[in-house]
This record gives structure tokens, sequence and C-alpha cells, in this order.
């Protein structure tokens, strides 16, 4: 991999990283996407140039933009997983309405008292 675009996709993952740990999740999705398109709007020729250079070729070639796409699978899955878990574990427990847990109790004692024995009670006269 080039020096350039391997300094280049660092500078950008750290970016990210910091605004995903230190600032809010949302914002780094915002910014995984908008830098990118910033640097398309910004400088449009170098930008197309940068995304089109070839880094290695086995089989397919692998174009930097290969590798954005990777970068942006991979935040996209952990901004996804960090907001599903933060909702999760911030949420309101549900009161406990206490009639609620009493009509409960109340059905199951008459259940009990109700219900037909499984075996004749023997008596000790």
């Amino acid at each position: 991999m080039e020096i350039l675009s391997f300094l280049v996709f660092l500078i950008y993952t750290l970016i990210i990283l910091m605004v995903l740990i230190y600032v809010s999740p949302l914002l780094s999705a915002l910014v995984l996407v908008f830098l990118p398109v910033l640097a398309i709007y910004l400088l449009p020729e170098w930008t197309m140039e940068f995304f089109s250079q070839i880094q290695f070729s086995i089989v397919v070639p692998v174009y930097n933009i290969h590798i954005l796409l990777l970068i942006w699978s991979a935040f996209i899955g952990i901004v996804t997983y960090v907001e599903i878990s933060s909702w999760y574990l911030l949420r309101e427990p549900e009161p406990k309405n206490r009639k609620n847990r009493l009509l409960t109790g109340c059905q199951r004692r008459y259940q009990r008292m109700h219900q037909k024995p499984d075996r004749p009670r023997s008596r000790i006269l």
C-alpha cells in the first residue's frame, strides 16, 4: 500500500474513532459519510485520482475506493451496535405495579385452592 494512502486512511479512521469515543456515535456516522463527500466537493480531481489508485492486485485489483467501503462497513456496524446497546442499557425499566402483583398472587392462591388433587388425600382418624 502506498504510504500516502495508508496515512490518509489512518487519519480518517482515527478521526472517526475519536468522534465515536469522545463525542457521539451518530456524529461519527455523519463524519464517516461527510468527510469523503466534502473531499469530493473541495478537491474533485485529486479525490477521484486518489480513489482510483490500485493498491494491490491478487486476482481482482483493489482500489482505494474498495478500502474506503471496507472502512465504512466496519464503522457502520460498530455505530449500529453502540447505538442499540446504549439504547438497551439506558432505557427506563417498566414500573412494577403493586396492584397487578397482588392480583397475580391472589390468582395463584385461588388456583391452588381450587385445583383438583392428583391423588386422594389420606385422612388420619
